[in-house]
């Protein structure tokens, strides 16, 4: 079975649409309800953005919680085992296909990514996956690309420079968890004890976007994790995104998606819900 460029099928359980573009393999998988995956070892490295639900990736030193808008860099080799929450989960995964490649070389560590956007860039790459035009391949190898880049660009600052201050992790984790505030520059600041004008820069410099870009984003990816999910009214999710204008909304998710929230919504459930 196939949508657009990507194959379909069914593996132990989990359903996988997966395509071919210029030297990568682009895949999305939905795992179901409490889905044990037994230890293994990549033999490639990959990125995985989970775009709904929540896995936990049993490592031998470590356990990584990942749930939706989080993503990580996995090292060929890296022996791990995950179970899936009680909903199961939803990953989009982008694996170079030559060990040698530069895109292989920059993901050498297991780093969790949560800033630059990955979630936005899972949601644009699952639905080109289900796109049928010519240009599909195309624009999902730019998104792979730019998906890589960022993880690589985040391990090296990781390497670099530290993991970021806990004032900073806990900014970003303000916007993710309150969706549907509208939460000033200022009102950030004073919540984390610093500066508005020093979390504007530091926030930039750590995550490649203004803090209103990063919370727009984060409020259009929770938009179509729950647009996806079900027949909820889209006047409904935009209101609780924190959108009070649903032409404003729906002009800012095509941008964000390259659809309008009902195409996404059609082609996400016709295409990886399809029996």
């Amino acid at each position: 079975m196939s949508t657009g460029f990507a194959a379909v099928w069914d593996d132990d359980g989990v359903r996988v649409a997966s395509g071919d573009v210029n030297g990568f393999t682009v895949s999305e998988l939905q795992f179901p309800p409490g889905y044990r995956q037994d230890p293994f070892e990549p033999e490639l490295p990959y990125v995985a953005v989970v775009l709904q639900g929540g896995l936990e990736k049993s490592f031998r030193f470590r356990t990584m919680h990942l749930d939706s808008a989080c993503a990580v860099s996995m090292p060929a080799g890296a022996r791990h085992g995950a179970r899936f929450s009680r909903v199961g989960a939803r990953v989009v995964i982008v694996r170079p296909r030559d060990a040698s490649s530069s895109a292989a070389a920059g993901l050498r560590r297991l780093v969790e990514l949560r800033g630059r956007a990955f979630s936005w860039l899972g949601w644009r790459l699952a639905s080109e996956l289900r796109a049928t035009d010519a240009a599909a391949p195309l624009a999902a190898e730019g998104f792979a690309l730019e998906l890589l880049a960022a993880a690589c660009r985040e391990s090296w600052a990781e390497r670099s420079f530290g993991r970021p201050q806990a004032w900073l992790v806990e900014a970003e984790e303000l916007l993710r968890t309150r969706i549907g505030d509208s939460i000033g520059l200022g009102e950030l600041a004073g919540a984390v004890g610093v500066h508005p004008a020093h979390l504007a820069r530091a926030f930039r410099a750590r995550y490649g976007v203004s803090v209103g870009d990063y919370s727009r984003r984060v409020r259009l990816a929770w938009a179509a994790t729950q647009i996806a999910a079900g027949d909820r009214p889209l006047a409904e999710i935009a209101s609780e995104a924190g959108f009070a204008d649903q032409s404003h909304f729906t002009r800012l998710f095509k941008s964000y998606a390259g659809v309008t929230p009902g195409r996404f919504r059609q082609e996400m459930l016709r295409a990886f819900y399809a029996e």
